[in-house]
């Protein structure tokens, strides 16, 4: 028996990658885009708030598919949640990681709800009241993450992956890894014949892990040992 076909390669349409059209943005979904039609066709954008009217450049689909990705790389009417980027990496075309750092953090945690609010009600039937409250030390959403897995370019270099993408996107910076995970070297150091790195700034030991992997093995169990995060006044452990 024969593989399923993908929706695109059944469809077997032309591509429409690379076209931009001017859609009115809607609701916001699951993954870090929101909703739009154009012409009929669902469109998921990212890069974008509801509300919004943007051009938007198609960056996955084809003729035919029921739907197709695309990226908001003009924004003619913007939402009053919109800010500027803290990062210079997180626009079209480049790191992939943070989905919405064009909007305030208020408007973050608005979003997070309607996903979760929507999802219950798609998938479970059932209408729920979601709040995502802040965490101490979030006032500027930034410098939170201490665990982050950099992948390693033909050169060896450390950067982070585009959006649905094996490309390696050279950084000098990552804003939202704590000031320990950057200050682990990962970024000055070449990493001949490895596939990426996992920087682990746990609270146990004191100074940052950087765990290797090598190239070919990736998805491997983990193999390092434990290290050790306190949460308001418990420790936990957890496999790098």
């Amino acid at each position: 028996m024969s593989a399923r076909p993908t929706r695109e390669r059944a469809a077997g349409g032309e591509s429409l990658v690379g076209q931009e059209w001017t859609v009115d943005v809607g609701p916001v979904a699951h993954g870090g885009h929101c909703v739009a039609r154009h012409e009929g066709q669902v469109v998921f954008v990212r890069h974008t708030l509801p509300g919004e009217r943007v051009v938007a450049r198609v960056t996955e689909g084809r003729v035919g598919d029921s739907f197709v990705r695309a990226d908001a790389v003009e924004v003619l009417e913007a939402a009053p949640g919109r800010v500027e980027r803290p990062c210079p990496y997180a626009v079209p075309g480049q790191c992939g990681g943070c989905d919405f750092q064009h909007a305030t953090l208020e408007t973050q945690r608005a979003l997070k709800a309607d996903v979760v609010r929507e999802q219950f009600a798609r998938i479970a039937k059932t209408d729920v009241s979601v709040e995502v409250r802040p965490v101490p030390g979030d006032e500027e959403g930034l410098r939170w993450r201490t665990r982050v897995e950099f992948a390693v370019d033909a050169s060896g270099r450390a950067g982070l992956r585009g959006h649905r993408s094996r490309h390696v996107v050279p950084v000098e910076d990552c804003l939202i890894a704590t000031q320990g995970v950057i200050d682990s070297g990962v970024l000055d150091t070449e990493w001949p014949d490895v596939e990426s790195v996992d920087v682990v700034d746990a609270a146990h030991p004191d100074e940052p892990l950087l765990v290797p992997v090598p190239a070919g093995e990736s998805g491997a169990e983990p193999t390092g040992g434990l290290v050790g995060e306190r949460v308001v006044d418990g420790d936990w452990q957890g496999e790098y």
